[in-house]
């Protein structure tokens, strides 16, 4: 099998059976015998899983298989797009309800740091293979032979690195299903990864990263991750937003705004939202706010890509830097 994550149509190989999850990549046709699954769409479903059908018998990937070699693709990876990569693979027999349950709650936690009341049980599995996934990757910078700094990766290194922890973070999702290997994070392996979480929520406070914009409806929080020489949980940013908000969550509207390096220069923006804010489930972002930012961006640069995402959560072009500034975003969300 082999496992690709790009944003660009030109690099999926055509001569295979392309098989998409958690994303589309822009300007892609899919040709005949092509799979293709992604809720980054109006009415989307909460997580990828939910948009695949459970398999009969034999898995998606062998009862779909065409004579072309099967490529499994995706736009970024996460846990998401590991559970839905490894779900196409897994037989009926395998997904048991608790497979199901725990692939569910850890979809779950990548996408929406949280998990719904019926997979309360597996809430602290969800979150400590989320963390384990994410760290596991660190390793493959040094295996591939990439440079230390990451600065200085092109393009197809970024292929490179990201598609290899795809492969990795799914074929271990496939095993632990099996019962052939403990889940991400069940030894005990991402128990001090709180603490760092804790100390970047810090950082952000001390190095005043966050700031609020005060709108008609409330504030909306922003955070400034551009030149912190590392990659940072989002759950910091909200573990830091409490401290430092002179009200109640409900003064804060449910959208954020997260403010990082484009790879290859300038900003790129993640548009996110609040976990557990009441009025997250209210929010739709593909219901034209995505639209607007797109036509924004186009309108500074004809040349950029499209804003999208999901119902509540999404950013800025993949392929292009965003000539957007923060508080023209903000007045667009409306």
């Amino acid at each position: 099998m082999q496992y690709l994550v790009t944003t660009k149509a030109d690099r999926l190989p055509p001569d295979h059976q392309i098989i998409m999850v958690d994303g589309t990549v822009p300007d892609w046709t899919a040709k005949s015998g092509d799979l293709h699954w992604d809720h980054h769409r109006p009415a989307g479903a909460d997580i990828q899983i939910d948009e695949i059908p459970l398999p009969q018998g034999q898995s998606l990937v062998e009862a779909q298989s065409t004579n072309q070699p099967p490529c499994l693709v995706t736009t970024m990876v996460d846990a998401d797009a590991c559970c839905a990569a490894a779900w196409v693979q897994l037989r009926q027999d395998v997904l048991t309800a608790e497979t199901i349950a725990k692939f569910k709650a850890i979809a779950w936690d990548c996408d929406h740091l949280t998990v719904p009341e019926a997979l309360t049980t597996y809430a602290e599995f969800a979150a400590k293979a989320v963390v384990a996934l994410r760290t596991s990757s660190e390793g493959i910078a040094a295996d591939l032979g990439l440079p230390h700094e990451r600065k200085e990766w092109a393009d197809t290194d970024w292929e490179a690195y990201s598609s290899e922890a795809f492969r990795r973070g799914t074929e271990w999702l496939i095993a632990a299903a099996k019962g052939e290997r403990s889940y991400p994070g069940e030894n005990g392996d991402v128990d001090d990864y709180w603490q760092q979480i804790e100390a970047d929520a810090q950082m952000l406070i001390d190095q005043k990263r966050i700031q609020f914009i005060s709108t008609d409806r409330g504030d909306i929080a922003i955070c400034d991750q551009t030149s912190t020489g590392h990659a940072i949980d989002p759950r910091s940013f909200y573990n830091a937003i409490p401290k430092l908000h002179h009200t109640s969550i409900v003064h804060l509207r449910p959208e954020s705004i997260t403010i990082r390096d484009h790879r290859t220069g300038g900003t790129q923006y993640t548009l996110g939202s609040i976990p557990l804010h009441p009025e997250q489930q209210k929010l739709g972002f593909t219901q034209g706010t995505f639209d607007r930012l797109s036509a924004a961006e186009q309108a500074k640069n004809p040349e950029s890509g499209h804003w999208g995402g999901r119902r509540t959560f999404g950013g800025s072009p993949w392929n292009t830097p965003s000539e957007l500034t923060v508080e023209e975003i903000v007045a667009l969300l409306d």
